[in-house]
């Protein structure tokens, strides 16, 4: 699925940080490109979740899931008019 950088940007920014700038760096942001077209690609919320599991730890430190981000990314996807 091809979703522009600047699309996987916005999907990211919210479902997941809104605070997430370009000062993360272009290679941080490649990689999310790469796991935001991937989630959104994904067949079904399960797989869409295994793809960023290992967040997960991160996630445990606020109570969040792969699987509610997962959701969360391709709700995201589905405003900026991404079919997920």
């Amino acid at each position: 699925m091809a979703i522009t950088p600047d699309a996987a940007k916005a999907i990211y920014r919210q479902a997941i940080d809104a605070c997430a700038s370009d000062a993360e760096g272009a290679s941080w942001w490649a990689e999310v490109v790469g796991e935001v077209c991937d989630v959104v690609a994904a067949r079904s919320l399960t797989e869409a979740a295994a793809v960023i599991d290992w967040w997960h730890h991160d996630w445990e430190t606020v109570s969040d899931t792969s699987r509610n981000a997962a959701r969360r990314i391709r709700q995201a996807a589905r405003v900026v008019r991404i079919k997920a």
